[in-house]
């Protein structure tokens, strides 16, 4: 059974590299209720170590990192174009197979879609999550897609997405 992602406040304090990760670099993949679905994957290189989020959890520090994420169907598949797609999000440390070591689950895709269109003063907050990813390890965003969205193909060119990963 993997670990479990926590805040870890000594991560929140690094001035490490922030790096966004947006629509564009979502994959297009099709969905499938029931499974985690990765939409995004990432290698550690041998000289970095990396983590989910950046910051901490003070709305009113500069380092505040507000996230959302609005996932729409492609039209490909069973959805139409421009469905919003609903499930759950997580996000996960894997091994070189795929095999989750940690994960934690980021929130429920139809209220992140909601998110998307509010002031980043109202998001949810993606703060440093623990442990960090060790090099020759990967950092992954999955989907588990609710009944609804079964078999959705993701656009990531409609979609509207705000998540984060750093590293030192």
């Amino acid at each position: 059974m993997p670990g479990t992602l926590g805040y870890n406040e000594n991560l929140a304090e690094l001035d490490g590299d922030v790096r966004p990760i947006r629509s564009d670099d979502i994959d297009q993949d099709t969905l499938k209720s029931g499974a985690e679905v990765t939409v995004y994957r990432e290698k550690v290189p041998q000289d970095k170590d990396f983590w989910f989020g950046a910051g901490g959890k003070n709305r009113e520090s500069a380092d505040a990192s507000p996230m959302h994420t609005k996932l729409v169907a492609s039209g490909n598949g069973t959805g139409t174009a421009g469905d919003v797609i609903g499930g759950t999000l997580y996000a996960a440390i894997t091994d070189s197979d795929g095999r989750a070591l940690y994960t934690r689950k980021l929130g429920d895709l139809s209220l992140l879609a909601e998110f998307a269109d509010q002031n980043p003063t109202e998001r949810p907050l993606m703060y440093a999550l623990a442990p960090y990813a060790k090099p020759g390890r990967y950092v992954e965003f999955r989907v588990d897609a609710d009944s609804n969205s079964d078999g959705k193909e993701i656009d990531p060119a409609a979609s509207d997405v705000m998540l984060y990963r750093s590293s030192l």
